[in-house]
Formats: structure tokens, C-alpha cells, sequence
């Protein structure tokens, strides 16, 4: 079915360029709605204006056809939602989110599933994890996850006081349940692990033999300051409220943030090199006054990527360049977010070559916070 769909892209490439009137001339029934005719047009199509390369796509994709014609047995069923079912009691592995595999409950003539690999585990909600661990026929739940990244998001502080934001992960974990470590990262370059592994991971996680390699350092702006692992003093900034909600924002940050997109930007066009760029900041203000600045500059062109989110925003997600800045700039070491040890981990480990971290050295260095 893969290649007949290959070929008929391929063969499509080839007759679009055909003008209209000769796609509708060879596309013509006969008014008796017979096939015959369809052929007939199509052959006298071939002999008098198309290539042979045209020639034997069309001989190989009415092979395909027609060999999945003769094997390939297809239910009578037409409107999506049947359409929809007939795949998934037919796959043999199924990915969804944990509350649309509700759906998945009442599947008639489905077979039970054996399995079942639950994705960021810390993240998904006790109650939540219910809908899937009720699957018929799961002889086997495999929760993959780490407590102390983010957990997921509950909005009312009767809730939260609640646990109700609790995973089942988080729950199994506490109760003493044996946990297995992955214990080699293959994405952060050595220089930009070591701080994670040993702050995060009680230096359990050692480095995959890629990131060792020489070839994965990567230095796509000149100069000591945009090292694998660099910090960014922007003395200068100072932070304030945003005009649409009371979130922080620094505007001196945003300025330094744009500038340095710029020359990746510039960079990435010069040298022909993809670059694919991450701005994480813990505040909505930051990161709504970044992505205000940037507008849809960089969106045109294929090369270069730059993508703007709250740490919340990247948790499962990297990039080749993370730009991650901290906003807070005050004399009384105030970190606000930085001082959540789950966010300042998400932050710190969504880069694979380069993490250059902008703020406050002064007030950074201030805190009572350990991590800061």
C-alpha cells in the first residue's frame, strides 16, 4: 500500500504540469459510465503527448492497483468515525493521549491490548492515568517519567492543597516501588550535562558515546561567550510587570535575546548550516514580549527554526541552541521560578549543543537558593 501510494505521488508530479483541458479530456467517461473508455482516453493520452517516464509510472502504478485489489480486502465503510475504528482495532501499536484512549474502551471486535507504555508519566494526573489502566485486557503498565521534572498543572489551590495533581508515577515512587534509571543521555553536550547530572541526577547519568564525540561540539557564533555551556551577564536589565497580566518581564533581556537570533539568523544563511533555535524563559510576559519582537521573521525561510515557549512549554522537547533567559534582575536575590527545582531542570536540559543562559549575575548570585 506504501509504494502504490509513493508511485501515485510520483505520478501525479508528473501529469500536473498537463493543462486543464487535457486532464479533463483524458479523465472523460463514456456516457455510459463504462471504464473501458477511461483506459482508451488514457493509452491515446500516453501515445500522442507524454513521456516514457510517464509510461512506466502509469504501468507500475495500475500494477500496485491492482495487486491490492486482488489482496487487500477493505470494509464497507465510508464516514471517518468507521474509518477511524477499522484502523485501530487493525494496529497492532496505537499512540494517544491518555484521554482520547477512552475511546479505545468501546472498539467492538478489538483485541485486548497487552500492553500498555505510559509517556511522561510525572506529568499525568492520578485520575487520569485511570482511563488508560482500564484498557481490557492490559497485562502490563510501563510508566516512564522522572519526579523531578515538571508535574502536571493544577489551576486551583483547593485542588493542589488536594494532591489531586499527584501522578500515579509520583505515588508508586513514594510508596517505595523499584524504579529502573536510564542512566546515559545522548542529547546535552558533556559541558552542559554536568551541571543537570550532578545537581538533578546525584551524578547517576553518564554521557552517551555521541555527545563525546568531537564532531558534536558545535560553536555557531565566534567568540568566548557563545561557548557550549555560557552565561550571559545583562547587568543592565531590570524586570517588570507586563501590560496584559501581572507576569514579569525584562525588557533589556528581550533586546539581547533578539540580537543574538539575529546572528544565529545570519549565520545559519551565510554557512548553508540548519540551526534550530529554542528561547525558553520562565515567565509568560518574557515569553510573549520575545515572540512580539521576533514576529514572523524567521518563519519563511526552511534552514533555521527558533521557537519561543515557557519552560512549562518545552518540557519533552529539544533543540540545537536553548537561549534561556531568567528575567529576575533586583537587589534582594529574588529568583521567583528559578527557585523550583523541577522548572530550573527542564530549563537547564533542553539543549543538545549550546545552552547560553541570560541574567543577572548580581542578583543570581544573591539568592539563597542553591541552584541559582
Amino acid at each position: 500500500m506504501t509504494q502504490a501510494l509513493h508511485m501515485l505521488k510520483f505520478f501525479g508530479k508528473l501529469v500536473e504540469p498537463k493543462s486543464e483541458q487535457s486532464l479533463k479530456t483524458l479523465f472523460k467517461l463514456s456516457p455510459d459510465g463504462s471504464i473501458s473508455s477511461l483506459f482508451q482516453n488514457f493509452v491515446t493520452y500516453v501515445q500522442d503527448s507524454v513521456s516514457t517516464e510517464l509510461k512506466d509510472a502509469r504501468a507500475q502504478c495500475l500494477q500496485k492497483l491492482k495487486h491490492l485489489s486482488d489482496h487487500f480486502e477493505l470494509p464497507n465503510v465510508f464516514d471517518k468515525r468507521s474509518i477511524e475504528d477499522f484502523l485501530v482495532r487493525n494496529a497492532k501499536s496505537i499512540l494517544c493521549t491518555a484521554s482520547s484512549s477512552s475511546r479505545l474502551h468501546y472498539l467492538p471486535e478489538a483485541s485486548p491490548f497487552d500492553l500498555l507504555v505510559v509517556d511522561e508519566a510525572a506529568q499525568l494526573k492520578e485520575c487520569e492515568s485511570l482511563i488508560p489502566l482500564q484498557l481490557p485486557g492490559v497485562r502490563h503498565a510501563v510508566l516512564i517519567g522522572y519526579e523531578f521534572q515538571l508535574p502536571a498543572l493544577v489551576k486551583s489551590r483547593v485542588c493542589e492543597d488536594a494532591e489531586f495533581g499527584r501522578s500515579l508515577f509520583e505515588r508508586l515512587s513514594s510508596l517505595g516501588h523499584p524504579k529502573h534509571l536510564l542512566d546515559v543521555q545522548y542529547r546535552m553536550h558533556p559541558g552542559i550535562s554536568k551541571f543537570p547530572v550532578s545537581s538533578f541526577y546525584e551524578n547517576k547519568i553518564s554521557d552517551g558515546e555521541n555527545v563525546l564525540h568531537r564532531d558534536y561540539e558545535r560553536k555557531p557564533l565566534a567568540g568566548p561567550m557563545y561557548g557550549s555551556y555560557s552565561f550571559i551577564n545583562v547587568d543592565a536589565g531590570k524586570e517588570s510587570k507586563g501590560k496584559h497580566d501581572k507576569s514579569l518581564m525584562n525588557p533589556i533581556e528581550v533586546a539581547a535575546v533578539t540580537r543574538i537570533v539575529q546572528r544565529l539568523f545570519k549565520e545559519s544563511v551565510d554557512t548553508g548550516r540548519k540551526l534550530c533555535v529554542g528561547v525558553v524563559s520562565p515567565y509568560k510576559g518574557q515569553v510573549r514580549a520575545i515572540q512580539e519582537r521576533l514576529g514572523k521573521a524567521y518563519e519563511t525561510h526552511g534552514g533555521f527554526t527558533v521557537k519561543v515557549r515557557s519552560v512549562d512549554g518545552f518540557q519533552g522537547a529539544e533543540e540545537d541552541i536553548i537561549i534561556f533567559s531568567a528575567v529576575r534582575s533586583n537587589t534582594t536575590g529574588s529568583v521567583g521560578f528559578l527557585s523550583n527545582v523541577n522548572r530550573t531542570n527542564v530549563a537547564l536540559t533542553r539543549a543538545k549543543h549550546c545552552l547560553w543562559i541570560l541574567g543577572n549575575a548580581n542578583t543570581l548570585a544573591s539568592s539563597k537558593d542553591h541552584l541559582a
